[in-house]
C-alpha cells in the first residue's frame, strides 16, 4: 500500500514552528494541532493502526533478561523483523548492528545537548550549585 501524506507540508512546519516557540507542548496539544489537518483514508487509517500492533508486538519481543530480540529492517522495497537469537543471516545482524550503533550516536549527541541547555539555564538562573541529578525536577 502506497503511503501519501497524512496531513499539508504547511501543518507540518506550523507544528515545528510551535514547538521550537514554545519548547514544551503536552501530546494532546500536539494532536490537538495536526487534527484539522488530517487527510485519513479509511484503509490507509486501518493499515496504519494494524502496522502500529505489529510494530507493538515485535518491540516487546524479550530476552530473559528483558533486552529487546526483534529489530525492523526497512529496504526499498519491503521492511522485515529480524529476532537476533534466532536468525541465521549475518548480513541482517550485520544490518541490525548498523542500526543501532547510529541510535546510540543519536541519542549520545542528544544527551549532549540536554547537558549544554540544563548548564544553559542554570548559568542564566543563578543554580550551578542547586542543580540535582537529571530527572529530579518531577513534574
Amino acid at each position: 500500500m502506497k503511503r501519501s501524506p497524512k496531513f499539508s507540508k504547511e501543518a507540518r512546519e506550523y507544528i515545528k514552528e510551535r514547538m521550537h516557540e514554545h519548547g514544551e507542548m503536552t501530546t494532546e496539544e500536539a494532536v490537538d494541532l495536526i487534527t484539522p489537518h488530517l487527510l485519513v483514508d479509511p484503509r490507509e487509517l486501518i493499515h496504519s493502526e494494524a502496522l502500529r500492533a505489529v510494530q507493538r508486538i515485535m518491540r516487546n519481543i524479550r530476552s530473559e533478561n528483558g533486552s529487546r530480540l526483534c529489530f525492523n529492517l526497512k529496504n526499498e522495497d519491503d521492511s522485515r523483523y529480524v529476532n537476533i537469537e534466532t536468525t541465521m543471516s549475518i548480513p541482517s545482524l550485520n544490518r541490525v548492528e548498523k542500526q543501532l550503533n547510529n541510535q546510540f550516536i543519536g541519542l549520545s549527541k542528544s544527551i549532549v545537548r540536554v547537558d549544554k541547555r540544563r548548564r544553559f539555564i542554570q548559568a542564566m538562573t543563578g543554580q550551578l550549585g542547586m542543580a540535582g541529578s537529571p530527572g529530579d525536577d518531577k513534574e
